[in-house]
């Protein structure tokens, strides 16, 4: 079975440029909704690419095959090894990584009256526009929203790119956000995908306790309940930016929300309801093992997926609409294991 798994190598200078394949023993591949992934990779410690091939971590590039078709691609940013066992492992962090590693400061960067989506775009755009930049990603899609905002991130606060883009599709009535990788005549290539509403990707797949889980944890948890939220934005003192939004009726539970970041009263109101939609209902979180062997299979779902979930044993009883917010693939000793975490399709509701 480890024909349905490649791993590739490519280097930052030239990464739509395979340089070597890599014999593995074990691999993890971790997708997360609107957030960096990561893989790692256990290969050889006595593995020989070439004489000007090798592994450099924060130059080499990483991909992953399965079934013919990438499934991951990123930067390898340490590794470790053992000489007793004779094995290195790879760590490596998705594009998301990158732009983790990289700031607005040589000039601002400024949206005014922008669809949220060209917004999320142009964040990328402008860290590509930058010499010396990795600009693999792509972002030639057209898809709107309908949503304007504006946004101002000046040079000397030095804003995180991959924060800046976290934070403007972690709204009330925002957007979800992922890397696609993707062989265009066999080159590697990726593409920022910005997909609208946030509220997931409706799907028929059942996800049932009896027929396509292995194993399922859960937990529901209130502690973080707040049917208040008082968000702080840029100032102090009397002109500290504040919104207040609260859902009626319910028992007044209280969160501060800081984003000293934001002077658009706008903004600021957007980034409390999305808080507040988090936090009015407890939080149903489910951690499932999957089943491989029957539909719906692996590459039926991703992150982002609305599925329903159907467990019902003893204390646990729960059937309703869930996201797959986390997508984990590993490979060792000839099995391939699938765990997804699951979180209540509730949370992203938009608050109107």
């Amino acid at each position: 079975m480890t024909s349905a798994f490649r791993v590739l190598l490519s280097d930052s200078s030239a990464p739509e440029n395979f340089t070597a394949e890599l014999s593995f023993s074990a691999l993890t591949v971790d997708k997360k909704l609107n957030a960096a992934g990561a893989a790692t990779v256990t290969i050889p410690l006595d593995s020989y690419l070439s004489d000007v091939v090798t592994v450099e971590p924060a130059e080499s590039l990483l991909w992953i095959e399965r079934g013919g078709e990438l499934i991951f691609g990123g930067i390898v940013w340490a590794m470790q090894g053992d000489t007793a066992s004779n094995t290195a492992t790879l760590s490596a962090g998705d594009f998301h990584s990158y732009y983790a590693r990289r700031v607005i400061a040589v000039t601002s960067a400024e949206f005014i009256a922008e669809d949220q989506l060209d917004i999320a775009r142009g964040l990328i755009e402008y860290a590509n526009g930058v010499t010396d930049a990795l600009t693999i990603v792509g972002t030639s899609a057209t898809n709107t929203s309908g949503v304007t905002r504006t946004i101002r991130y000046p040079k000397w606060q030095h804003h995180n790119v991959a924060t800046a883009l976290e934070q403007t599709a972690m709204v009330n009535n925002g957007f979800d956000f992922y890397y696609d990788t993707y062989y265009v005549a066999g080159v590697p290539t990726v593409e920022l995908i910005c997909t609208y509403p946030n509220s997931g990707t409706a799907t028929d797949i059942v996800f049932d306790l009896d027929a396509h889980i292995e194993r399922l944890s859960f937990t529901i948890d209130g502690s973080q309940v707040a049917t208040q939220v008082h968000s702080l934005g840029a100032g102090e003192g009397p002109g500290h930016l504040h919104s207040v939004l609260t859902e009626e009726g319910s028992t007044l539970l209280q969160y501060v929300f800081s984003a000293d970041d934001v002077t658009d009263p706008a903004e600021l109101a957007l980034r409390g309801n999305r808080q507040l939609a988090l936090r009015r209902e407890y939080i149903n979180s489910v951690t499932a093992v999957m089943r491989t062997d029957i539909e719906p299979t692996p590459d039926a779902y991703g992150v982002g997926d609305l599925i329903e979930l159907r467990a019902s044993k003893g204390l646990l009883d729960i059937a309703g609409s869930f996201r797959i917010v986390e997508k984990n693939t590993s490979f060792t000793a000839n099995q391939e294991v699938v765990t997804v975490t699951l979180a209540d399709a509730a949370a992203f509701a938009v608050i109107v």
